[in-house]
Formats: C-alpha cells, sequence, structure tokens
C-alpha cells in the first residue's frame, strides 16, 4: 500500500513542482509519498484533494458537449488564487504569441485579431501582469533572446523551426518524472498547447496555463509555476475555443496504468525517470486539421474548412507550376491536382476563392515569395505552416514506399491496392512523369497529419478526388462551367455571410446541401442540357408545394451525414484500434464515450432510415433530375439501402445498446459469440448438474453462494453439514449455513472466468466490427449523401423562387453557337434586401436593337455599380439553373464572367493604383472571348486625366475587336464623345432629376433608372455635401470647377477659329469668346 498522502493546499504542484524548488521533496520523499509517481488510487485522491482549488467546469460527467462551461470558481478557492487569476508576464504574453498563428504570413495579425478572453479583465488586472511573474518567465532558455529550437538554431535563422523548442538535458535532470515528460513532449511541439492527462483531468503547465486562464477563464492554483486544468469529460469544450482563436491542441493520453508500469520497471534495470506511467499525444488539432469523435463535438461550421498544402518548381520562362493537394478532415476527401499557372497565379487564386483554407502547409525551402505574397493577399485569415519535407521531385519513390508500407490502402480482399485516381498517376510503384509536385503536396499533407496523429484516420477512407482549377479553355465542347477568378468572385460578393449570393440562395437544411450550393455559386454550369435540368426540376418543387414541404421536413431531420461517415470509419479502422495511441489511452470516461459512439452510429443509420421516405414522395414525378436522384435504381441513383439498413436492425439491439453503451450481437449475427454464448450455456448446465448432485448427496436443498470470483460456494444447510468431507473446503458461515468450495465447483468457476473473458473479448471486438461493416457500404452511404446534397440544394433554389415577393422567372438559356446577348427585363439585384421602392431595370446586350457594348454614364451614387454587379449575379444565378429576380430573361451562355472594380494599390508588393488597375485589364484581354461578360468600372483613375482617358479610348477599341459583352462605366466625357454616334456601341446613363433649392444651389434626385443617352455632368459635389465636407469648401470647388469649365470651352473654341474657314462657325466662336471673358 502506498503511504497517506497528509492534507495539502495543492498535491498535484507538489507532485510536478521541480526538484530544486523550495518546497520540493526529495526524490525518495516523492516515491514514497505517492509510491510510483502516478500510482491510480493515490492520484485519485490527489484529484479529490486539488479539485477544491479548480475551476469549476462541468457538475457530472453527463453534461452535454455543447452546454456552455462555467468558469466561475468554487466558494473555496483562495482569496490568493482570485489574485492572480488572468496575471501573466510579458514574456508570457510574448510566449503566447508564438502559439497563435506563428507562421502567419501576416505579421502580429494572429494576437491582434484574437477573440477576447471569456472573462473581462479590469485595468488594475492587467497592470497586474508585469508584477507577477511565473517559474517559466525566468528560465533562461526560454528568454526571448535564448530560444532556439530543437537543434539549436536561434529565432533569426533562416532555418529556425518555430515548431520545437530546445530544453537542456542538465534541467531536464532536475525534474520530477512526470514533469520532464512534459517537457520533452514540449520540446518536439513548442507551438501547441499540451492537455497533459494526470489521473482524470487534463492539466496546463507553464505558458500553457496562461493560455487556459486568459482565454477559457480558468483560475491559477497555487505554487511557483502556472498551473490550471479541468476535468476529461470538458475536453471538447475547452478544446474548440481554443482552435476557434488560433491554437494548436495536443491531447496527451495516459497510456499505461500504475500496474503495468510496475511490471515494466520489474522486467528491466530502470531509473527514477521511468517510475511514471507512460503518456503520449493521441490527436493534435487545429481549426483546419481536426478530426472529430466522441471527445470532442461536432464541427459549428456547416461550409468545409480545409488544410492545403502546396508544392511549387519555378519554370524556364518564370512562371510556377504548383502540385496541391486540400482535404477537409471532418470528411476526408483529398483533392489533388498539379498545374502550370500564368504570371498573375490565376489558378491559384481561384483554389484559394473556391476551397479557402483555414491552414496552409508550405515546404520551407521550396517556397517562392510570389506564393507567399499570394497567401498574404488571399488568405490572410490562414494558419501557415511552414515545413521541412523529406519528400521533393526526386523523391517521390520513397513517400509512395511510406504509403505501401503503412497499409493504408487495402481491397476487398485485403491486399495491398492503390486508391483509383491515385492509380492514374502511378506506373508500377513509380510516380508517372509530370505528376512529381502532386505528390509533393500529398507529401507535405502527409508528414503533417502523420505529426497529428491523424494520417490513419483520414488515408484509410482511401476518397481522392482530381481537381481541375479552371481558368480557360481552349475547345468550346469542354466548357462545363463558366470561370469565375478570385478577383470576380470577390468583386460580385459570391461567398460569405450577409449581403453575398451564398447567403441569399442559402435555404438549405443540411450542412451537405450548404456545402453543394457552395461549389454551384463557384462553378455555374456551361451545359445547357444539365441547365435545363435542373431548371426544370426546380420548377416542379416550385409548383409542387406540398412536395417540396415534405422533402425539406425530411431534410432538416437529417444529421452531417457526410462527417458522420467519417467518424464511423475511424471507430471500425481495425489499424487505428490495434496500432494508434488513442486504442492504448486510458480514459476514466471511455464509457461515457462509446455511448457516443453508439449514438452516432444510431443516428446516422436513423438519418438514412428516414432519407428512404424521400422515395415515396418523389415516385412518378416528371423532373429527369429529380427521377435520377430520389428514385433506387434501373430509375435513379438513389442507393437501394435495405439490405445495410436491415442488417444493423437485425445486429443488435439499438435501444439496449444505447442504455448499456456497448453493443451485443443477436444470435445468429456473429458466429464467434453464438460459439462463446454456446461455452458459456454448456458451463451453467454442468453446473446446474453438479448442483442437482450435491442437493443429493446432502438430501437437501443446496444453493450457489457468491459473486464474481468468489461465485458457485455450495451453500448448506447447518445441520446437513455433518456429510461434508476432506473434498469440501470451508468458505463461510452464516447463521444456519456453512459455505463451501470443492475441486469441481474451483474448476467451473476458472472454465466460466475464461469464457466470460473470451466473450468480452468478443463483444469488444464485434463493437468495432459493427462500425467497420458500416464503412464496408461506404460507397452506397455516399452516393445517397450526394443524392440527398443535390435534392436539398435544389429545394434551396425553389423555396428562395417561392418566398421571393417581386417577380421571378426562369430565364430562357441559348447555347454557344447563337450570337451572343443578355436580354433582361424588370431585373432586380438579388441581393438587396427586399424593399417596394427599388427601381428594377432593363438591360439589353447584343439584341438587335441594342449593340453588345455599353457605356455607362451618369452622377456618383447613381447606381452603376449596383446595376452592373445587378446584371453579372443575375447571369450567375441563370447558369446555376436558378429562377432570377426578373420578368423575363434571355442569354446565350456565358463562358467567363470578368470584373474589374474598385481601386486600390498593393504597397507591399510596390504595386500603384494604376499598376494594378492595368494588370487587371490586362488579363481580362488575354484571355476573354466572344461568349465572355467583362464589367469594367472606369480605368485609368490612377493616373491623370489625358493618360487614363487615351488607355480607356484604346482599351475599349480592342473590346469591340473581340466583340464581347461588356458594361464600362466611365466618368471620361471624352471617351463618351469619341465613341458617340456609332451602331456597335451604346450610350446609357442612370437617370436622374434636378431641382433648384432655396439656397440658390442644385440638388441631385437619383432615379436610378438605365436610359438610353448621355449624362453630362457626374455631380461630384452632390456626393462631397451627403459626405458632409465643409460648405466653404465646396463652395470654393464650384468656383474652381467653373473657371476651369470656362478654359476648356475657351480653348476648344480657339482650336475651331484655327482650323476652320466656315464664316459663320468663326463668327458664331468669337461672339462666345467674347461672353466667356466677360464673365
Amino acid at each position: 500500500m502506498s503511504k497517506k498522502i497528509p492534507t495539502q493546499s495543492n498535491t498535484l504542484f507538489k507532485y510536478f513542482q521541480s526538484l530544486n524548488g523550495n518546497a520540493s521533496p526529495t526524490p525518495s520523499q516523492c516515491l514514497q509519498t505517492m509510491d510510483v509517481e502516478d500510482d491510480a488510487e493515490d492520484i485519485k485522491e490527489n484529484i479529490r484533494s486539488a479539485g477544491k482549488k479548480r475551476v469549476r467546469v462541468i457538475d457530472s460527467d453527463s453534461d452535454s458537449e455543447s452546454s456552455e462551461p462555467s468558469t466561475k470558481p468554487l466558494s473555496s478557492t483562495s482569496n490568493r488564487n482570485k489574485s492572480i487569476k488572468k496575471s501573466t508576464s510579458s514574456n508570457s504574453n510574448k510566449l503566447i504569441k508564438k502559439f497563435k498563428k506563428e507562421s502567419s504570413p501576416r505579421d502580429n495579425s494572429t494576437s491582434d485579431n484574437a477573440k477576447p478572453s471569456t472573462s473581462k479583465k479590469s485595468e488594475n488586472e492587467t497592470e497586474v501582469k508585469t508584477e507577477i511573474q511565473w517559474l517559466h518567465d525566468k528560465l533562461d532558455f526560454l528568454k526571448p533572446n535564448n530560444i532556439r529550437d530543437a537543434q539549436r538554431r536561434k529565432m533569426d535563422r533562416p532555418d529556425y523551426d518555430p515548431r520545437t523548442l530546445y530544453v537542456p538535458e542538465n534541467y531536464l535532470n532536475t525534474l520530477t518524472p512526470a514533469m520532464r515528460q512534459w517537457w520533452i513532449l514540449k520540446s518536439k511541439h513548442f507551438d501547441t498547447v499540451l492537455f497533459f492527462k494526470v489521473g482524470k483531468f487534463y492539466e496546463l503547465y507553464h505558458m500553457d496555463a496562461v493560455i487556459g486562464v486568459n482565454h477559457l477563464g480558468f483560475t491559477f492554483m497555487k505554487g511557483e509555476f502556472a498551473h490550471s486544468g479541468f476535468p476529461e469529460i470538458a475536453y471538447g469544450r475547452m478544446a474548440q475555443p481554443l482552435m476557434e482563436q488560433g491554437f494548436k491542441i495536443a491531447r496527451v493520453e495516459q497510456t499505461e496504468t500504475p500496474e503495468m508500469m510496475s511490471e515494466r520497471c520489474k522486467t528491466k534495470h530502470s531509473s527514477k525517470f521511468d517510475k511514471v506511467v507512460n503518456r503520449e499525444i493521441c490527436q493534435i488539432s487545429t481549426k483546419g486539421c481536426c478530426v472529430y469523435g466522441p471527445q470532442i463535438g461536432d464541427v459549428e461550421n456547416p461550409l468545409p474548412v480545409y488544410m492545403l498544402a502546396i508544392a511549387e518548381k519555378e519554370q524556364d520562362d518564370h512562371n510556377i507550376k504548383y502540385g496541391i493537394c486540400f482535404v477537409d478532415t471532418s470528411i476526408g476527401v483529398f483533392h489533388i491536382a498539379e498545374f502550370l499557372d500564368d504570371r498573375h497565379c490565376s489558378k491559384l487564386l481561384i483554389l484559394l476563392s473556391e476551397h479557402p483554407p483555414t491552414l496552409v502547409l508550405t515546404n520551407r525551402s521550396r517556397t517562392s515569395n510570389t506564393t507567399y505574397e499570394i497567401l498574404r493577399k488571399n488568405a490572410g485569415y490562414a494558419r501557415v505552416e511552414k515545413l521541412t519535407s523529406s519528400f521533393d521531385s526526386n523523391n517521390i519513390d520513397g513517400l509512395l514506399q511510406k504509403f505501401k508500407e503503412t497499409s493504408y490502402f487495402k481491397g476487398k480482399n485485403g491486399d495491398f491496392c492503390w486508391p483509383n485516381i491515385l492509380c492514374d498517376l502511378i506506373s508500377d510503384d513509380t510516380c508517372k512523369p509530370g505528376n512529381e509536385l502532386t505528390f509533393c503536396a500529398l507529401g507535405i499533407c502527409w508528414s503533417y497529419l502523420k505529426d497529428s496523429l491523424l494520417d490513419v484516420q483520414l488515408y484509410t477512407m482511401g476518397q481522392f478526388v482530381k481537381y481541375e482549377p479552371f481558368v480557360h479553355v481552349e475547345v468550346k465542347s469542354e466548357k462545363e462551367y463558366m470561370i469565375l477568378d478570385a478577383i470576380t468572385m470577390e468583386n460580385l460578393n459570391l461567398l460569405g455571410a450577409n449581403g453575398t449570393l451564398q447567403k441569399t440562395l442559402d435555404l438549405c437544411c443540411t450542412p451537405f446541401g450548404k456545402r453543394l450550393l457552395q461549389q454551384w455559386i463557384c462553378r455555374p454550369l456551361c451545359n445547357i442540357e444539365k441547365i435545363n435540368g435542373r431548371q426544370q426540376a426546380i420548377k416542379e418543387l416550385y409548383s409542387n408545394n406540398e412536395c417540396l414541404n415534405g422533402a425539406r421536413d425530411i431534410l432538416r431531420k437529417l444529421p452531417d451525414l457526410d462527417r458522420q461517415i467519417m467518424k464511423i470509419h475511424t471507430f471500425g479502422n481495425k489499424q487505428f484500434a490495434e496500432e494508434h495511441p488513442d486504442s492504448r489511452a486510458v480514459l476514466y470516461e471511455a464509457h461515457t464515450y462509446f455511448k457516443r459512439k453508439i449514438l452516432i452510429l444510431l443516428n446516422t443509420l436513423k438519418g438514412f432510415e428516414i432519407a428512404t421516405e424521400i422515395l415515396d414522395i418523389f415516385k412518378g414525378c416528371e423532373s429527369r433530375l429529380l427521377r435520377k436522384i430520389t428514385q433506387t435504381p434501373p430509375d435513379g441513383l438513389f442507393c437501394d439501402l435495405t439490405e445495410p439498413l436491415q442488417y444493423f436492425q437485425k445486429a443488435f439491439d439499438h435501444k439496449e445498446a444505447e442504455n448499456q453503451g456497448k453493443i451485443v450481437p443477436q444470435i445468429g449475427i456473429d458466429a464467434d459469440y453464438d460459439n462463446a454464448e454456446a461455452a458459456i450455456k454448456e458451463i451453467n448446465e454442468e453446473l446446474d448438474h453438479y448442483l442437482e448432485e450435491q442437493s443429493q448427496f446432502f438430501r437437501c436443498t443446496v444453493r450457489y453462494f457468491g459473486n464474481d470470483k468468489k461465485r458457485y460456494q455450495l451453500e448448506v444447510p447447518d445441520n446437513k453439514s455433518h456429510k461434508v468431507d476432506s473434498n469440501y473446503t470451508i468458505e463461510g458461515t452464516k447463521k444456519g449455513v456453512n459455505r463451501y468450495t470443492t475441486a469441481k465447483t474451483k474448476e467451473l468457476l476458472a472454465k466460466m472466468i475464461k469464457a466470460e473473458n473470451h466473450r468480452a473479448q468478443i463483444i469488444k471486438d464485434f463493437n468495432r466490427r459493427v462500425f467497420e461493416k458500416f464503412s464496408r457500404w461506404h460507397g452506397e452511404w455516399d452516393q445517397v449523401t450526394r443524392c440527398l446534397a443535390m435534392l436539398d440544394t435544389l429545394c434551396s433554389l425553389a423555396k428562395y423562387a417561392r418566398t421571393y415577393s417581386h417577380d421571378i422567372c426562369l430565364p430562357t438559356m441559348l447555347p454557344f453557337t447563337n450570337k451572343p446577348f443578355i436580354k433582361i427585363e424588370n431585373g432586380r439585384h438579388p441581393c438587396i434586401p427586399k424593399i417596394d421602392d427599388y427601381v428594377p431595370n432593363d438591360t439589353e446586350l447584343g439584341t438587335d436593337d441594342k449593340p453588345g457594348i455599353l457605356i455607362l454614364t451618369g452622377p456618383n451614387m447613381g447606381g452603376k455599380s449596383t446595376l452592373m454587379r445587378q446584371v453579372a449575379l443575375i447571369i450567375v444565378m441563370a447558369q446555376i439553373g436558378s429562377y432570377i429576380p426578373a420578368t423575363s430573361c434571355k442569354i446565350t451562355l456565358i463562358d467567363r464572367i470578368f470584373t474589374r472594380l474598385g481601386a486600390q494599390d498593393d504597397i507591399i508588393s510596390g504595386q500603384s493604383t494604376f499598376f494594378v488597375e492595368v494588370s487587371e485589364a490586362s488579363a481580362i484581354l488575354q484571355h476573354a472571348t466572344r461568349q465572355s461578360f467583362v464589367l469594367l468600372d472606369e480605368l485609368g483613375r490612377g493616373t491623370s486625366t489625358h493618360d487614363g482617358n487615351a488607355i480607356a479610348t484604346a482599351y475599349m477599341k480592342k473590346l469591340l475587336e473581340i466583340d464581347c459583352r461588356v458594361i464600362y462605366s466611365t466618368h471620361y466625357h471624352t471617351l463618351v464623345e469619341h465613341y458617340g454616334g456609332r451602331t456597335d456601341i451604346q450610350l446609357g446613363h442612370m437617370a436622374y432629376m434636378i431641382q433648384d433649392e432655396e439656397s440658390g444651389e442644385q440638388g441631385v434626385t437619383f432615379l436610378y433608372k438605365l436610359e438610353p443617352g448621355v449624362c453630362s455632368n457626374s455631380y461630384g459635389f452632390n456626393v462631397a455635401k451627403l459626405a458632409g465636407l465643409p460648405d466653404n469648401i465646396i463652395q470654393n470647388a464650384l468656383e474652381i470647377a467653373s473657371k476651369l469649365e470656362a478654359s476648356t470651352i475657351h480653348r476648344q473654341l480657339y482650336i475651331q477659329l484655327l482650323t476652320t474657314n466656315n464664316a459663320s462657325i468663326i463668327k458664331e466662336n468669337m461672339a462666345s469668346i467674347r461672353s466667356l471673358e466677360t464673365v
């Protein structure tokens, strides 16, 4: 028995503090006090005594993961604890900054943009920060100037690895075994917050404890080093907020019991540092890389959260060839590609817009500044980690060999088998030429996932998809999707929260439907047949409200099936169950976690069972697409789930499994379990027979007594005990009875215990195999989920149409072979709130009456930009297949939308406003075709008026040669005059009304109506007045403008005088000049 621990203020602190600390026990005292450092019973005693000093996170183990944690300390928390709550030193704050997006391309953006702590800090508490220094603030190797990585490289070295830390060996030797464990793990994962398991609690030490206090509202425990923590059951509620704030979390579990440790220490010569239970990291998680399971709840965001790995190689023409791999780790589908990009990196930009990453992985030594600059500008919100990958284009075969050794990919017979997509890139286990960078990116991804202990869960899914970033397509027949580049998606506000097209159209009932809708918005169709198919499906749903609402009622009941399938795969994976550290973890809430696993399985099965009700709702529907996604073969693609659902219905009692937290197979389902049950039944029969013999021997009723390992004692009445001989051993007595064992009862007990243990092992393995069995039908589950996602998206677009309060229509779409034109009647901006006084507009480009190019003028704030975006968004919606906000609409297919709207410089890249404008305009000319649609909101505003005017005039001439559809908004009146009167260009303006005010000034009323003709004035002074510019400045500006206008007219009149021989013109001009001079 271990020695009793005396009552103390903080047993866990004394357990972990340095051997050289003032209050520290000697090594012998440590062993006397705790027997061996992590004896289980003593740990429990420690927790009970130390728990009174902790934050009260939960009240019971049955609390829901989704409930909000309480950060209020217990009433017994000492005043000293309260005084040091949130108290950290300045050095601690510097270390905290290293944890949060340390490799982010935006300097210090993480700490500045971090979410605030869950508890408010007063000014007095802020001042205390500089007064208290923790132990880690005093350690020399943690001083900012002394920090080195594991290879002893300083922070100013280009090859410095911020993920590791050099911890001197002589310091490690002064620590207790458990604290030494912590520092060794910390040295390998310096950028990670360690949730370090001690008994039933996760402990945070040193700089990690400071993060727990500042960001989770914990209270520091007493002691010279920073220390905080929380119960095991609350892991999910503590990890998710930290991940959302940009931190990386490592869950460190005890993977050995004290008994196992004692046996280990007996088998070999052990030092004092061996006398501690083993601990291993079981998962490292970030916001962009996390596998969810029973310990951590579902992803709050229904949209995908991507981890992106990038490999690159510069080409001779200075363009860059990229290999990419990105994955949403909560779903497990890897998207891979290799492509040669242009000098604008257009394909990479499209990727970042379509699939915005939360975590970006790069090769530290092989990634260009150009790529990092693109990431800074277009993915500045993402965490960027620069890795040292051992896989480059010359070592791909090494990566392929690693994949074979790890046995991620197995066929139906259990042999190694490459996934289909990878098969196309490999020949005889060797990378085919031209795919090297793809595997480099896959290798970067693999290295990170392996380090995070997530490789088995994800790669064994075997789900790989070829990604194609569309920029331009040469062959017309190959145009499946409209191209929307990064600039266009941003300018049109397609994705995101309020005010975006995604937010407007997203009425989906399921997370997987929301994810598909995002894909549809990013890639509108260019296939007439598919567009018409979607239109017919949406029209039928729109017309049949009962059918629409019935389908949506069913879809609302479904869980996130994509992510549920991923979780169940992990639960049933044999490699994970046998080799992963999590399989060795000693979890005090293991029963609770397994009940959650069962609930995940049951909810998923129930979801698929409910989903089959869709079949009856759409039986006999007219739309081919609806039949395709709601009917079973041969009529549709909705897989028949009768077999798998019936199997799981018969395999075990669902209610009993949910209540007991384990799955016991029904008879006839598992042969091994049936044999084990038969063996136990046979032993019970033998026990009954023996008991009958004993009753006959004693000539009375003999019963069995006892439980567990004391079972099957023969309980004999006292008045019959005289018949007992030497074969009976007395085990106990009670008034009126004696209890005996015999060699036979001991034999039968041993047989029963062995049989029961065998059955328990079978049940345990069956529980895993039930999840594994589910994954064997992965193809069917996945296919049904895809059908449901498409149905949900179609229902969302139909619901949008039904709830829209103004005119709405299905556009008529014509193929590329027709003359390019756009004709919209009474169109409205789809993303502007439903207001009654919104002014609809007709737009015609390329029709018989209207040329394909519109030069648009009008007052400032007159609605030009709104109209331009309105037309583009209607086109996007039309090619998605949706209803559009207009009375009627006819459009020939558009292969790409270009936008050049707004103006801003890029100081860090050294690019002026004008350079950015012209670069965007240049890209349009390179890729625009006759089928394209171009929006230009002024060109040349970043340079002088004459230069800008000249460039804009010449640029318009080039667009006329391309013959694409264009709306060009301008305030260059000379440009309008230059192209006025032509039949291949139409002039339009946003209507307005001039009113004389009492002050004598003119007021402008915006009518927001597109009208033919030209607006002769931009009325900028009106906008200046609305913006609050002082009246004296505006008045002075008006006077200057009048003089400039008179000067311009004066110059034009003189030019006419010098260039004409017409006497009447000369006479008129002279009169005009004299009147101007008089003014």
